[in-house]
């Protein structure tokens, strides 16, 4: 078994399905009989993440989609990120910085608009989430890969620094 696939599959199509989730919400809600509950539930299962205004929303069917229009682009772009993982040749997690660069556009957006400088559009809200959303794929899958490989091992990094230094020790008494 190839544990990095599988736990890289997992959060693919954990991010499918979250993705997924956003437009069922508004589909189930605009049908009728039990997938209108089906919607219902699917919007409050999303509304302690996003606060759902409906002007800040992209809509499908007439309805909003169950987070805003920021929140499903990091959704989204998380998604292509997980998706272009695999496909990249080096898979080395980008410094903090990287991440830190991708927050700043969304923070001056809100910011800027808070204050009166710009307008806060749908668009600024997509892009600034898309720009944050496509890295984070980068930083969660390895972590991920390695949380769970360290939990089928059986050892914490603590335990593995330690055998580490052990290791390199020992081969260097050797030499002595």
């Amino acid at each position: 078994m190839n544990l990095p696939r599988v736990i890289y599959t997992a959060i693919l199509l954990c991010a499918l399905t979250w993705c997924a989730a956003l437009f069922l919400a508004p589909a189930f809600s605009a049908s009728s009989g039990s997938l209108t509950v089906a919607g219902d539930l699917l919007y409050k299962f999303f509304h302690p993440i996003c606060h759902q205004l409906d002007d800040r929303s992209f809509h499908v069917l007439g309805k909003p989609l169950a987070v805003c229009s920021r929140c499903t682009s990091i959704y989204l772009a998380f998604l292509l990120g997980a998706i272009l993982y695999p496909l990249l040749p080096a898979r080395v997690v980008p410094s903090r910085f990287i991440l830190l660069l991708s927050i700043i556009p969304m923070v001056l957006d809100v910011v800027a608009g808070t204050i009166g400088i710009h307008e806060v559009t749908s668009v600024t809200r997509a892009i600034t989430g898309a720009m944050f959303g496509l890295i984070i794929p980068f930083f969660v899958i390895p972590a991920g890969i390695e949380a769970v490989t360290q939990l089928v091992q059986g050892s914490s990094p603590r335990e593995r620094t330690t055998q580490s230094v052990n290791h390199h020790m020992q081969k260097g008494s050797s030499h002595a």
